[in-house]
Formats: C-alpha cells, structure tokens, sequence
C-alpha cells in the first residue's frame, strides 16, 4: 500500500470512496445530500480550488491510500482560522473492508507531518454527535470542544497516540 498526495485528477475516485465508506459505516446518520454523486463531486472541485470552507486558508492537502492502484482511504485538511486551530481535517475515510489494518493512523500520520512542516500547532474537526468514528480521534489524542467539533490544542499529541 502506499501514500501518495492526490489531486484534482483523482476527484472521481475520492467521491467514490466518500460515499462507498459513508453508505458502509455511517448509512444511519447521514443525509441523502451527503451521498449524491454530483454534490461531492461540486464539494471536491471548490476544495480543490480552495473556495471552501469559509474558513480555511489556502493552504491544503489531500494524501490517499492506494493498494493494487485502487483508492482504499485518504484524509484531507487544510490550514484554518476555526476555532482559532491551525489546522482542520476536512474529510478523512478509509473504505470499511480495509478500516482496522492501520490505514487510518498512516494517512493521520502523513498528515501531521505535513502540518508541521507548515508550522501549525493546534488541529480541529467536525465530526456528528452519533459518529462512531469519533472514538478513533479521542484515541488518538483529541479532545471534545463541543458535541460536534474536537480538537488538539498540540498536534504533538497526535504523533505520540500513533507510535
């Protein structure tokens, strides 16, 4: 398997695994819009351009975990001004039939790596309060801010919950 850093050529497949994983994993707390081809694939091409969200800087990236030349995960984040953090992971998803094999801490860690080298100290993402998938944060060191967002005020955190 490998982590490499997609980009706009690799739109189609990260929509496709964005709703593949939700349908999978989070099918009892998602809305309909949140699986629609088209919409994802609008929300893709404005990240990409660094359009969205409001409140992120331009600064981002997106690394995917490929095996056997087929998308299996990725995370992407840019830098931020919410919640006055440095960073935010806008989207993170590893297909369910590779979820618990470590892919999840690789792509978290490719991400760090890349936030340091950018200075950023602090990270936040919004997650659904029904999530299962928020236990993954708090294992790896995050902490609530409220019901929908959690944080790390150090990312250095994050780096010694990976080893």
């Amino acid at each position: 398997m490998d982590i490499l850093t997609a980009g706009i050529n690799d739109i189609e497949e990260l929509a496709a695994v964005e709703i593949e994983s939700k349908q999978q994993s989070l099918a009892e707390v998602i809305e309909p819009f949140e699986i629609d081809h088209d919409s994802r694939l609008y929300r893709w091409r404005t990240y990409f351009r660094a359009e969205s969200p409001q409140t992120s800087k331009p600064e981002r990236v997106v690394f995917k975990a490929v095996l056997e030349g087929k998308l299996i995960g990725y995370i992407a984040g840019h830098l931020t001004t919410r919640y006055n953090k440095d960073a935010e992971i806008q989207s993170f998803y590893v297909l369910k039939q590779h979820q618990r094999k470590g892919i999840g801490k690789l792509l978290l860690s490719k991400f760090t790596e890349w936030l340091e080298t950018r200075q950023a100290k602090s990270l936040c993402v919004g997650i659904a309060e029904n999530n299962l998938y928020k236990a993954f944060y708090l294992k790896h060191g995050g902490q609530f801010l409220n019901e929908h967002w959690i944080v790390w005020d150090d990312i250095k955190h994050i780096d010694k919950a990976l080893l």
